[in-house]
């Protein structure tokens, strides 16, 4: 706090206006003084007036972010605090059973390395064995799979989309010799329990879902035992806030975070816009970290409807799939403000009962104030170079008929 408050022009205006005192924040619940920080707070600010005074911007990594709101915002490390979060991600994986020698396939769709990331230690390691990361472009399913199936990963980490559509993919094409992963770690994107369900079932393997975000890196982790999941308490402080409180267990709220290994560009009390549960302070399963039950969304996601409702997406999900275990994959789109359309593909064709199920579940999160189309479709196109979402809305951002209220 300290830091921020004499070498970063933006906490330092920030705490002034508040009144806070930087050397009075000693504790976690000392930091309930400083005010929260939006991501349009701080798009607004200009990025010399976030970095540290002395720090040489031409020398920093870094990491471009988009989320679900289009809004670009800029995260710049220097390379020490980028090998830090690193292994704090590693230390991370090791909780699932990594060992030295386990080879993790990536399948993604080819990126750039920024120039100042400095690819060295990972060759380091891969020479010597340590963690060995293979890349996976991703031109086809099948030219992935065949590659997978070649190179027998112990762990093969990804996109929930592009898991699940590999994990069918790779069981049709393994032999009886083939040797599947251990473990997959899912992150990047919600996983939906469907697509957990596919990955799993594909290849028979457990899947962990990890969370991240360029500003902070590791958020948390999937606990193996509970399901709940841990919070990286070694490189953030993660609070759960709803009506400017900390978040009762079991209490939905915001997602803040505080980075506390960002020294070059700091992260205090940053809103990330991810809505989630707020878990126990200490995980049952006996780990040291702080937890969240689940994670339910982005705050920019939620579907405007009359009468100032509104409902989040991942409701009429969760309904949908409590009411038909045949659905393989869904889509929800939101034409207008009173009409929203749930396109399903199924695993096999339902009856017309079934799909009425499926209308009187999603009824309850709508409020009365809109309805819901269930529409049978062959598949979702997917495009693999940007994130699938679970959502699309059709209504132009201006057109909301009240204030949300929850």
């Amino acid at each position: 706090m300290r830091h921020a408050y004499e070498n970063v022009p933006y906490y330092r205006r920030l705490f002034d206006a508040a009144g806070v005192d930087a050397s009075a924040i000693r504790t976690a619940a000392d930091l309930a003084r400083i005010p929260v920080s939006s991501r349009t707070d701080i798009q607004l600010t200009s990025i010399c007036d976030r970095l540290a005074t002395g720090v040489d911007a031409s020398k920093l990594i870094v990491r471009k972010t988009t989320g679900s709101s289009g809004q670009c915002l800029e995260v710049m490390r220097t390379w020490t605090e980028e090998q830090k979060l690193n292994l704090m991600r590693w230390r991370a994986i090791r909780a699932y059973g990594l060992k030295r020698a386990d080879v993790i396939a990536v399948p993604r769709v080819p990126i750039g390395r920024h120039h100042r990331d400095y690819a060295l230690p990972r060759r380091i390691a891969d020479r010597l064995g340590f963690y060995r990361k293979q890349l996976i472009d991703l031109s086809t399913i099948e030219d992935a799979s065949r590659i997978l199936i070649l190179r027998e990963p112990e762990v093969i980490m990804g996109w929930p989309t592009i898991l699940g559509d590999l994990a069918p993919k790779w069981k049709a094409m393994r032999t009886p010799d083939t040797r599947g992963p251990r473990f997959i770690i899912s992150g990047g994107e919600m996983l939906a329990p469907h697509v957990k369900k596919q990955i799993t079932e594909g290849f028979g393997a457990p899947v962990y879902d990890m969370m991240g975000a360029h500003e902070v890196s590791l958020l948390a982790g999937e606990c193996p035992s509970t399901g709940h999941y841990h919070f990286s308490d070694e490189t953030i402080l993660a609070e759960v806030v709803v009506d400017g409180r900390i978040a009762e267990p079991g209490e939905q709220g915001d997602l803040v975070v505080t980075g506390l290994h960002s020294m070059a560009m700091p992260f205090i009390r940053y809103n990330l816009g991810d809505v989630v549960v707020q878990g126990s302070a200490q995980c049952e399963c006996g780990s040291p970290f702080s937890t969240m039950r689940s994670i339910q969304g982005r705050t920019g996601e939620y579907f405007n409807l009359p009468e100032g409702r509104r409902v989040h997406p991942q409701d009429i999900v969760r309904m949908s799939f409590i009411a038909a275990s045949w659905i393989r994959n869904l889509q929800v789109v939101q034409n207008d403000l009173t009409h929203l359309e749930l396109q399903v593909v199924p695993v096999r064709p339902p009856t017309e009962s079934e799909v009425d199920a499926i209308r009187t579940a999603v009824k309850k999160v709508l409020w009365g104030v809109a309805t819901l189309d269930v529409v049978i479709v062959d598949d979702i196109p997917v495009s693999y170079d940007t994130k699938f979402k679970v959502h699309r809305s059709m209504v132009p951002m201006n057109e909301t008929s009240a204030a949300p209220r929850a």
